[in-house]
Protein backbone atom coordinates (compact mmCIF):
# COMPACT_ATOMS: atom_id res chain seq x y z
CA UNK A 1 0.00 0.00 0.00
CA UNK A 2 1.35 3.41 -0.94
CA UNK A 3 2.47 5.60 1.93
CA UNK A 4 0.56 8.84 2.29
CA UNK A 5 1.87 12.23 3.18
CA UNK A 6 -0.08 15.23 4.41
CA UNK A 7 -0.22 18.30 2.22
CA UNK A 8 -1.81 21.67 2.65
CA UNK A 9 -4.12 22.70 -0.13
CA UNK A 10 -5.44 25.91 1.39
CA UNK A 11 -4.46 28.41 -1.29
CA UNK A 12 -6.33 31.70 -0.87
CA UNK A 13 -6.91 33.46 -4.16
CA UNK A 14 -8.05 37.01 -4.65
CA UNK A 15 -11.01 37.61 -6.92
CA UNK A 16 -11.41 40.98 -8.49
CA UNK A 17 -13.59 42.28 -11.27
CA UNK A 18 -14.47 45.57 -12.85
CA UNK A 19 -17.92 45.46 -11.35
CA UNK A 20 -19.48 44.74 -7.99
CA UNK A 21 -19.60 41.17 -6.75
CA UNK A 22 -20.94 39.35 -3.74
CA UNK A 23 -18.88 39.70 -0.60
CA UNK A 24 -18.34 36.73 1.70
CA UNK A 25 -20.66 38.26 4.28
CA UNK A 26 -23.52 37.97 1.80
CA UNK A 27 -23.18 34.21 1.62
CA UNK A 28 -25.07 31.91 3.93
CA UNK A 29 -23.54 29.36 6.22
CA UNK A 30 -24.66 25.81 6.67
CA UNK A 31 -27.96 25.43 8.47
CA UNK A 32 -26.51 22.41 10.28
CA UNK A 33 -23.66 24.52 11.61
CA UNK A 34 -24.93 28.08 12.09
CA UNK A 35 -21.87 29.14 14.11
CA UNK A 36 -19.35 28.46 11.37
CA UNK A 37 -18.75 31.60 9.34
CA UNK A 38 -17.53 32.16 5.80
CA UNK A 39 -13.76 32.16 5.43
CA UNK A 40 -11.34 33.28 2.71
CA UNK A 41 -11.55 32.39 -0.96
CA UNK A 42 -9.93 28.99 -1.51
CA UNK A 43 -10.74 28.41 -5.18
CA UNK A 44 -11.82 30.61 -8.07
CA UNK A 45 -13.17 29.47 -11.43
CA UNK A 46 -13.89 31.60 -14.50
CA UNK A 47 -17.05 31.22 -16.58
CA UNK A 48 -16.01 29.82 -19.97
CA UNK A 49 -19.43 28.91 -21.38
CA UNK A 50 -23.15 29.33 -20.76
CA UNK A 51 -25.30 26.69 -22.45
CA UNK A 52 -22.29 25.73 -24.54
CA UNK A 53 -21.56 29.27 -25.75
CA UNK A 54 -18.42 31.18 -24.81
CA UNK A 55 -18.89 34.76 -23.51
CA UNK A 56 -19.82 37.24 -24.79
CA UNK A 57 -22.96 35.33 -25.60
CA UNK A 58 -26.57 34.58 -24.89
CA UNK A 59 -27.97 38.05 -25.63
CA UNK A 60 -31.61 38.72 -24.82
CA UNK A 61 -33.78 41.82 -25.13
CA UNK A 62 -35.76 43.06 -22.15
CA UNK A 63 -37.64 46.36 -21.83
CA UNK A 64 -35.52 48.10 -24.43
CA UNK A 65 -32.25 46.78 -23.02
CA UNK A 66 -30.05 44.19 -24.73
CA UNK A 67 -28.44 41.98 -22.09
CA UNK A 68 -25.29 40.04 -22.96
CA UNK A 69 -23.36 37.64 -20.73
CA UNK A 70 -19.73 38.78 -20.75
CA UNK A 71 -18.22 36.78 -17.91
CA UNK A 72 -18.73 35.20 -14.55
CA UNK A 73 -17.14 33.30 -11.70
CA UNK A 74 -17.64 30.35 -9.40
CA UNK A 75 -15.97 31.12 -6.09
CA UNK A 76 -15.46 28.80 -3.11
CA UNK A 77 -14.81 29.99 0.45
CA UNK A 78 -13.39 27.81 3.20
CA UNK A 79 -14.70 27.72 6.77
CA UNK A 80 -13.91 30.77 8.88
CA UNK A 81 -13.68 28.97 12.21
CA UNK A 82 -11.48 26.08 13.23
CA UNK A 83 -13.95 24.01 15.21
CA UNK A 84 -11.91 20.97 14.09
CA UNK A 85 -8.46 22.53 14.37
CA UNK A 86 -5.38 20.52 13.48
CA UNK A 87 -1.84 21.78 13.88
CA UNK A 88 0.36 21.70 10.79
CA UNK A 89 3.83 23.02 9.87
CA UNK A 90 2.01 26.05 8.43
CA UNK A 91 0.12 26.63 11.68
CA UNK A 92 -3.38 25.74 12.92
CA UNK A 93 -5.93 24.97 10.23
CA UNK A 94 -9.38 23.52 9.87
CA UNK A 95 -9.23 19.78 9.30
CA UNK A 96 -11.52 20.43 6.31
CA UNK A 97 -8.55 22.07 4.58
CA UNK A 98 -5.88 19.44 5.24
CA UNK A 99 -5.68 16.49 2.86
CA UNK A 100 -3.43 13.49 2.31
CA UNK A 101 -2.28 12.26 -1.09
CA UNK A 102 -0.14 9.25 -2.07
CA UNK A 103 3.63 9.64 -2.28
CA UNK A 104 4.75 10.82 -5.69
CA UNK A 105 1.50 12.62 -6.47
CA UNK A 106 1.75 16.05 -8.07
CA UNK A 107 -0.56 18.73 -6.68
CA UNK A 108 -1.40 21.66 -8.95
CA UNK A 109 -2.48 24.62 -6.83
CA UNK A 110 -3.79 26.52 -9.87
CA UNK A 111 -6.11 23.86 -11.28
CA UNK A 112 -6.85 22.17 -7.92
CA UNK A 113 -5.91 18.81 -9.42
CA UNK A 114 -3.89 15.89 -8.11
CA UNK A 115 -2.01 13.71 -10.60
CA UNK A 116 -0.95 10.25 -9.39
CA UNK A 117 2.15 8.37 -10.53
CA UNK A 118 0.05 6.25 -12.92
CA UNK A 119 -1.23 9.39 -14.67
CA UNK A 120 -4.67 9.37 -13.03
CA UNK A 121 -5.87 12.90 -12.35
CA UNK A 122 -8.66 14.14 -10.12
CA UNK A 123 -9.96 17.44 -8.77
CA UNK A 124 -9.53 18.13 -5.06
CA UNK A 125 -10.70 21.49 -3.69
CA UNK A 126 -8.44 22.97 -0.99
CA UNK A 127 -11.23 22.54 1.60
CA UNK A 128 -13.98 19.92 1.71
CA UNK A 129 -16.70 22.25 2.99
CA UNK A 130 -17.59 25.92 2.99
CA UNK A 131 -19.64 28.45 1.02
CA UNK A 132 -19.87 29.20 -2.69
CA UNK A 133 -21.22 31.83 -5.07
CA UNK A 134 -21.97 31.60 -8.80
CA UNK A 135 -21.87 35.05 -10.37
CA UNK A 136 -22.66 36.12 -13.93
CA UNK A 137 -21.39 39.43 -15.31
CA UNK A 138 -23.61 41.14 -17.88
CA UNK A 139 -23.36 44.06 -20.30
CA UNK A 140 -26.55 46.09 -20.64
CA UNK A 141 -26.85 48.02 -23.90
CA UNK A 142 -29.50 50.70 -23.57
CA UNK A 143 -31.49 52.49 -26.21
CA UNK A 144 -29.56 55.55 -27.27
CA UNK A 145 -26.21 53.77 -27.34
CA UNK A 146 -25.14 53.83 -23.69
CA UNK A 147 -24.07 50.66 -21.91
CA UNK A 148 -23.42 49.55 -18.35
CA UNK A 149 -22.12 46.42 -16.66
CA UNK A 150 -23.56 44.61 -13.68
CA UNK A 151 -23.24 41.29 -11.91
CA UNK A 152 -25.92 38.98 -10.57
CA UNK A 153 -25.66 36.17 -8.06
CA UNK A 154 -27.22 33.21 -9.84
CA UNK A 155 -26.70 30.85 -6.92
CA UNK A 156 -25.05 30.89 -3.51
CA UNK A 157 -25.05 28.60 -0.52
CA UNK A 158 -22.86 25.88 0.95
CA UNK A 159 -20.80 23.11 -0.60
CA UNK A 160 -19.19 19.85 0.36
CA UNK A 161 -16.47 18.20 -1.66
CA UNK A 162 -14.39 15.08 -2.08
CA UNK A 163 -12.14 13.94 -4.94
CA UNK A 164 -13.85 14.67 -8.29
CA UNK A 165 -17.13 15.49 -6.52
CA UNK A 166 -18.70 18.81 -5.49
CA UNK A 167 -22.17 19.00 -3.95
CA UNK A 168 -23.89 22.40 -4.00
CA UNK A 169 -26.73 23.38 -1.68
CA UNK A 170 -28.35 26.59 -2.91
CA UNK A 171 -29.62 28.77 -0.05
CA UNK A 172 -32.98 29.40 -1.74
CA UNK A 173 -33.64 26.01 -3.33
CA UNK A 174 -31.27 23.33 -2.02
CA UNK A 175 -31.66 20.93 -4.95
CA UNK A 176 -31.83 23.41 -7.82
CA UNK A 177 -28.12 23.45 -8.73
CA UNK A 178 -25.84 20.47 -9.32
CA UNK A 179 -22.16 20.25 -10.19
CA UNK A 180 -20.30 17.65 -12.22
CA UNK A 181 -16.53 17.46 -12.46
CA UNK A 182 -14.17 16.50 -15.27
CA UNK A 183 -10.90 17.75 -13.84
CA UNK A 184 -10.13 20.58 -13.96
CA UNK A 185 -13.51 21.70 -15.36
CA UNK A 186 -16.63 22.17 -13.22
CA UNK A 187 -20.03 22.10 -14.94
CA UNK A 188 -22.93 23.60 -12.96
CA UNK A 189 -26.48 22.86 -14.07
CA UNK A 190 -29.33 25.06 -12.84
CA UNK A 191 -33.07 25.24 -13.53
CA UNK A 192 -32.65 27.25 -16.75
CA UNK A 193 -28.97 27.32 -17.75
CA UNK A 194 -25.80 25.27 -17.66
CA UNK A 195 -22.50 26.95 -16.81
CA UNK A 196 -18.99 25.73 -17.54
CA UNK A 197 -16.15 26.93 -15.32
CA UNK A 198 -12.41 26.47 -15.63
CA UNK A 199 -9.68 27.50 -13.18
CA UNK A 200 -9.32 31.28 -13.11
CA UNK A 201 -6.17 33.37 -13.21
Amino acid sequence: MAMKRTILLLTPLLFSAACSVTSPSDLVTSSSDPKEGVGPVIAHYTLTAEDGNAPPCCAIDSAGVRITVVGGALTFHGPAGYRDTVFTPAGPMSRACVHGVPNGAIVNGHTYTVTLTDGTRYLLLPCDRGAYALIVIRRLDHEGGSSTTDSIVVSSGTFSAKPDTIDLVDSRNPRSFTASVTAPTVLVTGPTHQYRFDPGN
